[in-house]
């Protein structure tokens, strides 16, 4: 008798036993929720970046605003008692110079985060809510890194390429991927049914 019930559990822990293309068949379908955000995202992503490298965008959109968040952090600066200036994209005084580059404008994260919470099957108003606050978030998150380091690089330059390569740009990240999380629960009711 023992031996016929061992039987049966081997036999019932085979039959529960998936393989690993029937696992994932599902997602494998535009049916799937997660499959066409991943797609809309990655597609948003390519149409994102496309706009982004035509050089009208960039001498009319790209420049001025990274222009802007100097000329921003300037001022904060000089009201925090600091002497500087800001010319075109570039932060000086207090003797240090920084130039906000490309990668420091914020604008790559920018369209990540619009990239996602378009792709993110939400109502319109939640994605435009979602959308306009998010960007906002994160244009004032990266100003306030571009003050702190160039306070870094005033008061303590030895520290400052680390602290702008691998510190400020983790956390800027990491606060931009929490803040869609957040967006993402917060309206995750909302999602249309399908």
């Amino acid at each position: 008798m023992k031996t016929r019930a061992k039987h049966r559990r081997t036999k019932s822990k085979r039959a529960e036993k998936v393989s690993f293309s029937q696992k994932i068949k599902p997602y494998l379908t535009l049916k799937h929720p997660i499959t066409r955000f991943c797609l809309l995202f990655l597609l948003l992503i390519v149409v994102f970046s496309f706009l982004l490298s035509l050089e009208l965008i960039k001498h009319y959109f790209y420049n001025p605003v990274t222009a802007l968040i100097a000329s921003q952090a300037a001022w904060i600066l000089k009201v925090l008692g600091l002497k500087v200036y800001a010319s075109g994209i570039t932060i000086s005084g207090e003797g240090f110079s920084v130039k906000i580059l490309a990668n420091c404008n914020a604008i790559f994260e920018i369209m990540l985060f619009l990239s996602a919470v378009i792709a993110f099957p939400a109502l319109l108003k939640d994605k435009l809510v979602g959308g306009t606050l998010g960007t906002i978030f994160i244009y004032l998150l990266n100003l306030l890194r571009v003050i702190i380091l160039f306070l870094i690089g005033v008061y303590s330059p030895h520290f400052f390429e680390g602290t702008h390569i691998y510190v400020a740009q983790s956390i800027f990240i990491v606060m931009v991927a929490i803040f869609w999380l957040f967006w993402a629960i917060k309206w995750v009711r909302t999602v249309p049914v399908q």
